[in-house]
């Protein structure tokens, strides 16, 4: 089986939900011997075809268009003789009628939460209608069992769960770690994009009124604009250190008191799997898809009390996290698992027909 896969998301840093998503999950599948690949990337400078190089292998090829995203609603087509599609996320392109499309569902947080995301975002997805997306794609793979129940709810749309993994490197330096991001000796860590539907406003309360004896610790890309709109309190015991090296990340989950992510809204919740796999307990949220993810093996509270939050946070402070259940729990969830079912699911498509509603 040939099979393409869009690497458009790479374009945004590995930082991030997708992007780490997208270069695990490609990482893994490209092992598949039995399998060709060809790895499309696109971008306005020649600089991002460096992304590429990360990806080798004797049945991977790499094509890489220097134009702009924004035209691939109307053109080009994207025909490099495979027989599958694979989009990591909902991105536009147009495919020969032979090609199956297989999509990747994460969330549905812009249809949720339109508030949370600029007007130039819900311009796109209007434009893009993700109904019809969804709907155009011989097969759609959700994260989670949560996201394939708002698929159908939602948008009418019929989905296969495959779940994600969570690969955290070693960290060689952890002292080295804690210098380059000024971390104190006792800290609790939120790891993510610091983006609305995170909850900010009512963790840092939390916080705050939990009087802990330890500092908090926010890590991931910030726009400060968010202090504004949102007006979140703040404090000397808080810190923002900015976007972690992915190397990075083991040190700074290992080094908490424990992980911190009591989000409004998640498809998955990747930092919830990562901190689980390094034996670090977790605070999370009730309801979406986190209580999927850990099942009884760490935290959660009520997202939108701050007064369980409050408790949460004391528990996750005061108690030792069960390494053993945890890593038990984590390795239910791997890139190669995820990896298998990808390709599998490709194929299946390919086999028969299937209808999406």
């Amino acid at each position: 089986m040939k099979i393409g896969v869009d690497l458009r998301p790479l374009l945004h840093g590995d930082l991030s939900g997708v992007p780490t998503y997208t270069k695990c999950l490609v990482k893994e599948m490209i092992r598949h011997k039995e399998h060709e690949f060809v790895l499309f990337l696109s971008g306005w400078d020649e600089k991002y075809k460096k992304i590429l190089d990360q990806f080798q292998g004797e049945n991977v090829r790499k094509v890489f268009w220097r134009i702009p995203n924004r035209v691939f609603n109307v053109f080009p087509r994207l025909d490099f003789d495979v027989d599958v599609f694979l989009f990591p996320d909902m991105r536009p392109a147009i495919l020969p009628k032979k090609v199956k499309k297989v999509v990747i569902c994460h969330d549905l947080s812009f249809i949720k939460f339109p508030g949370f995301f600029s007007f130039k975002s819900r311009l796109w997805y209007f434009f893009n209608n993700p109904r019809k997306y969804f709907r155009g794609a011989d097969r759609v793979i959700s994260v989670s069992k949560f996201t394939q129940k708002e698929l159908a709810n939602i948008l009418g749309v019929r989905s296969e769960v495959v779940y994600e993994g969570a690969y955290v490197p070693k960290c060689k330096d952890f002292a080295c770690v804690k210098r380059k991001y000024g971390l104190p000796d006792k800290y609790i860590l939120s790891l993510s994009a610091l983006e609305p539907r995170k909850n900010l406003k009512k963790v840092i309360e939390a916080y705050l009124m939990a009087d802990l004896d330890c500092e908090f610790v926010l890590a991931g890309s910030f726009d400060e604009k968010i202090f504004a709109k949102y007006s979140l309190p703040k404090n000397t015991k808080i810190r923002f250190v900015g976007p972690v090296a992915h190397e990075d990340k083991e040190a700074l989950y290992k080094l908490s008191s424990g992980l911190v992510y009591v989000s409004l809204y998640e498809g998955f919740g990747l930092p919830v799997l990562e901190a689980m796999s390094c034996g670090v307990n977790v605070l999370t949220s009730k309801g979406s898809s986190m209580e999927e993810i850990g099942d009884d093996a760490i935290l959660y509270a009520d997202p939108l009390s701050v007064d369980d939050i409050v408790s949460g946070m004391r528990k996750l402070v005061a108690g030792e996290p069960d390494k053993g259940k945890l890593a038990a729990r984590a390795k239910e969830f791997s890139w190669e698992k995820a990896a298998g079912e990808v390709v599998k699911q490709s194929s299946i498509c390919l086999s028969r027909r299937y209808s999406q509603i």
